[in-house]
């Protein structure tokens, strides 16, 4: 009888703390929300972060939302471009507005998977918004995982599976192992020369034409121009251009629009290069000897060697090199089948299709973030590749060919756009029905 009563009198303190604020309510914030002053900074930053790590304005802000809810803020407003983020709390003349650049150097996949892992903290154990600060910054300044080398041996590598899932020419292997090396160096000499950093796709494109055509007819004979497109893929704008569709096709008219002319903008710029590199050096005469290749597993092996490449050159966190590879394999196996059954202009889709839903079962399973698996895809799928082979086309000697790969290209951002979209689709159904 005695336990009854401490039972009932402990529950009647229980309650009276409760109507008096003092005991927090489950599911909601313990203690005070933070200050707006310092709120607001952390999650402007937060999403710049976001914006640098390659999502999309609608993904960014529904992040954002989230985060600003389990801080128990009411009436915070976001306003996302890919150039700077604006960040809204309150209404009336009382409300509290900043504004936040994006710095247009995009993350390595190591501090995305940092920034993933604040940005989870922030929504479950709501860390201080001063700590969040501290914290971004930190990932900012983290160095990468490997040593230079490592990371330009892994640009070469990349650049050869590029070239073995494009063209699995023997001759051209060497090529495209000292054409990768190049121009990783140059990248991370970019990091250190600011001036070099501004015209880094021009000069790239440029040093690689002028090699590609003085040297490459030692290794390729007449058919030089293979070479050009690997050592480069890592300027291509695939995933800004598949992405600015997405946000324009989600009805984010001013990012998606941004996004375009900015990879439009990339393209020209290597084309430029390329143009310049013609001019020094004159184009190549039409290809008169067939091709060499070599057997089927080739493009199987090249996949496996640009994951590796991608992951040294790039920085991937540790333990995500399997489910970046698994991600690849299913992102290119599926636009090769689809291609096989004679379906090449949905091959795009299938593949954007594919690409979602494994992005987040890895992240749900223990996994890197999505975004780590999710964007180096890109460089496998149709736009990046056809849209740089149509422009070294357009400047050469067959502008017929170079317009119809161009238009090409066109199609088939759309076309993995939609995929991305319906995968996106399918995976939120997905979400609300598994545990």
């Amino acid at each position: 009888m005695r336990a009854y009563h401490w039972s009932l009198r402990r529950l009647a303190v229980t309650l009276g703390r409760r109507l008096a604020g003092q005991v927090a309510v489950p599911g909601e914030p313990e203690g005070p929300p933070p200050p707006p002053e310092e709120l607001i900074n952390f999650l402007r930053q937060l999403g710049v972060a976001l914006c640098q790590a390659g999502d999309g304005a609608n993904r960014v802000t529904a992040e954002m939302d989230e985060v600003a809810a389990a801080y128990g803020v009411p009436d915070v407003h976001f306003f996302v471009l890919p150039t700077g983020v604006f960040v809204r709390i309150g209404t009336g003349p009382s409300s509290t507005v900043d504004f936040a650049p994006t710095d247009l150097a995009p993350l390595r996949l190591d501090q995305i998977s940092e920034l993933y892992a604040l940005l989870e903290q922030a929504r479950t154990t709501r860390v201080a918004p001063a700590d969040g600060v501290a914290r971004l910054a930190e990932i900012r300044a983290t160095e990468p995982r490997f040593p230079w080398w490592v990371r330009v041996i892994g640009h070469a590598g990349l650049t050869a599976g590029l070239g073995l899932v494009l063209n699995a020419d023997p001759r051209a292997l060497a090529g495209y192992l000292v054409l990768g090396a190049i121009v990783g160096l140059l990248r991370l000499l970019a990091d250190r020369v600011e001036v070099l950093a501004m015209a880094l796709p021009v000069v790239a494109a440029m040093l690689v034409t002028v090699l590609v055509y003085q040297f490459g007819e030692y290794l390729v004979g007449d058919r030089p121009t293979q070479l050009l497109i690997p050592p480069l893929v890592t300027f291509l704008p695939g995933a800004a251009l598949t992405m600015g569709a997405v946000e324009m096709a989600a009805g984010s008219l001013v990012g998606g629009s941004s996004r375009l002319v900015s990879g439009f903008f990339s393209l020209m710029l290597l084309a430029f290069g390329i143009l310049a590199g013609t001019q020094l050096v004159g184009v190549p005469t039409e290809p008169t000897s067939p091709p060499a290749a070599l057997g089927w597993w080739a493009p199987l092996v090249g996949v496996l060697v640009f994951g590796v490449g991608q992951s040294l050159n790039s920085s991937a966190p540790r333990g995500s090199l399997h489910w970046l590879l698994i991600t690849l394999y299913l992102a290119w196996g599926s636009q090769f089948l689809t291609t096989l059954a004679g379906l090449g202009m949905l091959s795009g889709f299938v593949g954007g299709l594919m690409l979602v839903p494994i992005a987040y079962f890895a992240q749900r399973h223990h996994g890197p973030p999505s975004q780590v698996v999710f964007l180096p895809a890109f460089w496998l799928l149709v736009p990046g590749a056809l849209g740089l082979s149509g422009v070294s086309e357009l400047v050469g000697t067959n502008a017929g060919s170079g317009l119809a790969d161009l238009l090409s290209a066109l199609l088939a951002v759309v076309a993995i756009a939609l995929g991305v979209l319906v995968g996106s689709s399918l995976t939120r159904t997905a979400q609300r029905y598994l545990p």
